[in-house]
């Protein structure tokens, strides 16, 4: 009884002296899916078959300057691979396809998220810029109301002060006008009154 021999794809890949990278863009075009199976870590095993179908594609590759199409339409028209293989790929293709048409599509909506985002932080941060220039000219409208405060003080202060030396001065104006009404008649220049009273005293 034939056992069958699974080879892992970096073994495959040393053997035919390429790169995993390029042994798996060339496991979708020559290898059929019965030929490869996947392992729960999600790398690839290979049959014996078609390891030796990739070693074909090796060597016609290095002796030649066809391409992977070229030598995947030979192996066709030789009948070492089926039609379906080509129908895989193009199936394959149409899948990328879609998913590269989704992933530009998903691309786009999230520039435009991204966008939306950026005015969205943009019109913020203008609006905390006015909400701090505001906040700046309430401070300082405050700070000229305290200081206008302060100087409303000060001046009634003042007036209260000047208020209370005018009331002394006018005190002071006034008990000089007394004293000087008073003593006004004995202190009188006249002449006459003097020659008066002499004359008063001869008589008598």
């Amino acid at each position: 009884m034939d056992v069958q021999v699974w080879m892992a794809s970096k073994e495959v890949a040393d053997r035919l002296d390429v790169h995993v990278r390029t042994l798996r863009n060339w496991l979708d075009l020559f290898v059929p899916a019965q030929e490869r199976l996947k392992n729960p870590q999600g790398h690839y095993l290979i049959s014996e078959a078609g390891f030796e179908l990739l070693k074909e594609v090796k060597e016609r590759k290095d002796n030649g300057n066809s391409s992977l199409k070229d030598i995947q339409r030979q192996l066709i028209d030789e009948g070492r691979l089926s039609e379906e293989m080509l129908l895989e790929e193009l199936a394959g293709a149409e899948e990328t396809a879609v998913t590269i048409s989704a992933t530009n599509k998903l691309g786009m909506g999230m520039r435009e998220v991204e966008v939306t985002v950026h005015e969205t932080l943009v019109q913020f941060q203008q609006e905390l810029t006015q909400l701090s220039s505001m906040n700046h000219m309430q401070s300082t409208i405050l700070q000229k109301i305290a200081n206008i405060e302060e100087m409303q003080e000060s001046l009634r202060l003042e007036m209260r002060r000047v208020t209370f030396e005018l009331d002394l001065m006018q005190q002071r104006l006034t008990r000089r006008k007394e004293r000087y009404a008073r003593y006004e008649p004995r202190w009188s220049l006249n002449p006459f009154r003097w020659f008066t009273r002499s004359n008063r005293a001869a008589e008598q």
